[in-house]
């Protein structure tokens, strides 16, 4: 079986995307079926080996470079796709070149893990993560929400096959677009087998360093922007009694996102007042260990197509507090601790909760473990190559 990937969203910074085309490539490049992979990276091709090499080396390479030097990157791109008609000059040539190769090897499966296919005569499968950009279009830029309702209609119509991340999106894709229901399948994300969880010992690595203390703060690892309920969080952790807040520390880690002006000045506030860190991006080395040392993990996120931060958690014995009614209650069968609604109120209350019972953290995590453990990598890949397979 030969397989076509469009590797451009494995380009540093690596998003949540590029995570799961990366493990997905490493997958598929370890099984007998695949025979080769064929990989674009929107300016050239390169077989499945060299670009797995070049992208492990480039996200190698942001765990030296700093949060503010990724940022850097970002803004940079923010900037040229600014201009006017940049984005659609890009798209356009990256689509030339990549039809121009592609259709040489129409005998292969084409699988576009970012939404929007590029032209391919043969069979094709898009994963299409979420529809944020349709529930709730005031979390996204303008020409993100333009682009998607333009292409993404498109994509699901040429695609042979759609897959998506959790039985939440299935549903919202079928009641949004015309298609047959077999045309569209569920299939979860993996988790990475680093994340486990481990003693003191373990972590004084990566926490020592940061001056944190092992079992003794509440974690949320995200992108700052609207949709992942930070202001939530904030609020909610200023809501604590007093007494909790100077025994526990809440640590946020992710890149800075879109329209967090507010957030950030909120934020500095309560750094400045003690009790509060922001790491900033946190690269992949120091984050399985930034898991396990955490006594909560708080992800009180408004939407999303699956949560891999909240498995993530999950697999390093982590309790977990989310959203009811999310991606992530789906696929943690709720083990974890769900909040009915969005306030900032429930959210304190269940945070309390945890952190005041040693153990019904204990509970909670050993529930969450014995979930965690049927998500591979290797299962994900395994369902994909059977729908390759009944399109071939």
């Amino acid at each position: 079986m030969e397989l076509i990937f469009n590797a451009e969203a494995l380009r540093p910074p690596v998003t949540g995307v590029g995570h799961y085309t990366y493990h997905l490539l490493e997958q598929f490049l370890q099984m007998e079926d695949v025979d080769v992979v064929h990989c674009f990276s929107g300016g050239s091709w390169r077989d499945g080996e060299t670009q797995l090499a070049i992208s492990a080396g480039q996200m190698a390479q942001e765990q030296v470079d700093t949060g503010s030097a990724s940022e850097f990157v970002q803004k940079v791109r923010s900037a040229i796709g600014g201009i006017p008609g940049s984005r659609l000059l890009y798209r356009r040539i990256a689509d030339a070149r990549f039809a121009r190769q592609a259709n040489k090897l129409s005998g292969a499966v084409y699988h576009e893990t970012n939404f929007v296919l590029k032209p391919y005569a043969g069979p094709s499968v898009v994963t299409v993560h979420d529809l944020s950009h349709i529930r709730h279009p005031e979390f996204h830029q303008k020409r993100h929400v333009q682009l998607l309702d333009l292409e993404l209609p498109r994509s699901i119509a040429r695609a042979d096959h759609v897959v998506v991340d959790s039985h939440v999106v299935r549903e919202e894709l079928l009641d949004h677009f015309d298609l047959p229901a077999q045309r569209v399948s569920a299939v979860y994300a993996g988790c990475d087998e680093r994340y486990r969880p481990r003693q003191e010992g373990d972590c004084a690595s990566v926490l020592g360093p940061l001056g944190l203390d092992y079992g003794k703060y509440v974690l949320m690892v995200a992108t700052l922007e609207p949709r992942k309920g930070i202001d939530t969080l904030l609020t909610a952790w200023q809501a604590l009694p007093p007494a909790l807040r100077e025994e526990y520390t809440l640590v946020l880690a992710g890149s800075s996102g879109w329209r967090n002006e507010e957030v950030m000045r909120t934020l500095e506030a309560m750094i400045a007042a003690g009790g509060v860190q922001y790491l900033g991006y946190a690269d992949t080395d120091i984050l399985p260990r930034l898991f396990s040392g955490a006594a909560v993990f708080a992800y009180p996120s408004v939407y999303e197509g699956f949560g891999l931060p909240v498995l993530d958690a999950m697999a390093s014995g982590v309790p977990v507090v989310c959203r009811q009614g999310t991606s992530m209650a789906e696929f943690s069968r709720g083990t974890c601790v769900l909040c009915e609604s969005g306030e900032a109120g429930e959210l304190a209350t269940r945070l309390a909760a945890l952190l005041e019972d040693a153990g019904m953290r204990e509970q909670v995590a050993r529930r969450q473990q014995s979930v965690a453990a049927e998500f591979s990598w290797r299962r994900c890949a395994e369902e994909l190559v059977a729908i390759y397979r009944q399109l071939l």
